[in-house]
């Protein structure tokens, strides 16, 4: 079997793909509640690149574009990156003739998946396994992190969880070390992250249960907003129940 065939199989095992169209799916029945958080993320994507002025930018996590307002980058940058696992044949479409957009499709984690997959496959002991720093082959420029962070760790600790018999303290243990992984990374370059770090469950009136997404310390920064992201109020993430998550921006930007 053939590196390209492999990688596919390893995507669609560790449940990329599916999450991937379920991510629009909810955005869709959630008809408008997320549209709180994508325009937050876009206003501080803009207000970043309105203040840095970079000539190039990219765009780690950049899925379905819903969180990133690529025109009006179009007009302030003279090339944006925009960097995946995988692209949507949608977005593949819509930036296929944008002169100034380049799509890479790449493994955030450096190559944590496929180590993760060829332990699991080979059956090799992965509670241990090194997590090297995701790397670029290209002038990156300004680096956003949008909504990705919390992602690169959870479908490959929900796969570990269900196909291997990893305990659950070693399974947080990989989760840390990816996370800490692209923190580092994104702390040796001038870069913005978002993402979302803690997870509240709710009735109509309160919150009766809260969950962290970030295992280590977000980093500081020069300009940190917070604010609140309506996720599932259909009661379809957990049954009954409403999802909001909480979400922090951080301006990484070395002066």
């Amino acid at each position: 079997m053939n590196e390209v065939r492999v990688y596919k199989k390893m995507i669609r095992k560790l449940g990329y793909k599916n999450d991937q169209q379920g991510i629009i799916n909810r955005y869709l029945r959630e008809k408008g509640q997320w549209d709180t958080h994508l325009l937050r993320c876009r206003e501080y994507i803009l207000d970043s690149i309105e203040c840095h002025k970079p000539d190039i930018v990219t765009f780690l996590g950049s899925g379905w574009l819903l969180d990133i307002p690529l025109e009006e980058v179009q007009d302030k940058c003279n090339r944006i990156n925009l960097v995946d696992l995988m692209h949507p044949s949608q977005v593949k479409h819509i930036t296929g003739s944008v002169r100034k957009v380049k799509l890479y499709e790449e493994d955030l984690t450096g190559g944590a998946l496929s180590a993760i997959w060829d332990g699991y496959t080979r059956d090799i002991d992965i509670s241990n396994i090194e997590i090297p720093l995701y790397e670029p082959l290209f002038d990156a420029g300004l680096v956003f992190s949008i909504n990705v962070l919390t992602q690169l760790d959870s479908l490959p600790a929900d796969f570990l969880a269900r196909k291997t018999k990893m305990t659950t303290k070693e399974i947080s243990k990989l989760r840390q070390a990816i996370q800490r992984a692209h923190i580092r990374y994104l702390k040796n370059i001038d870069s913005i992250l978002i993402t979302d770090y803690i997870e509240h469950l709710r009735t109509e009136n309160k919150i009766i249960e809260s969950n962290d997404l970030v295992f280590i310390h977000l980093p500081h920064g020069q300009r940190i907003e917070e604010w609140t992201w309506e996720f599932d109020n259909s009661g379809n993430y957990y049954r009954g129940k409403r999802v909001e998550f909480g979400v922090k921006a951080v301006d990484m930007v070395k002066d």
